[in-house]
């Protein structure tokens, strides 16, 4: 089982993302949409899940604040 990905946009979409690399990938084509862009990774066989917010500025994960 690999790392559980999820991508998750302010109106509460949710998409489930094989990669970090995809979710930057799809969090980047819908950057121009209001409101937060998130990232869960939960990692293989449980453990601490990691929570990141997209910069539009940067184009790429942030610590979520």
């Amino acid at each position: 089982m690999a790392d559980l990905i999820l991508l998750i946009f302010e109106n509460e979409e949710v998409v489930r993302c094989a990669s970090l690399d995809e979710a930057k990938e799809k969090a980047s084509s819908h950057s121009h949409a209001e409101g937060r862009i998130m990232v869960e990774v939960t990692p293989e066989g449980g453990g601490t899940m990691t929570t990141l917010e997209f910069d539009r500025n940067s184009r790429d994960w942030i610590a979520a604040s």
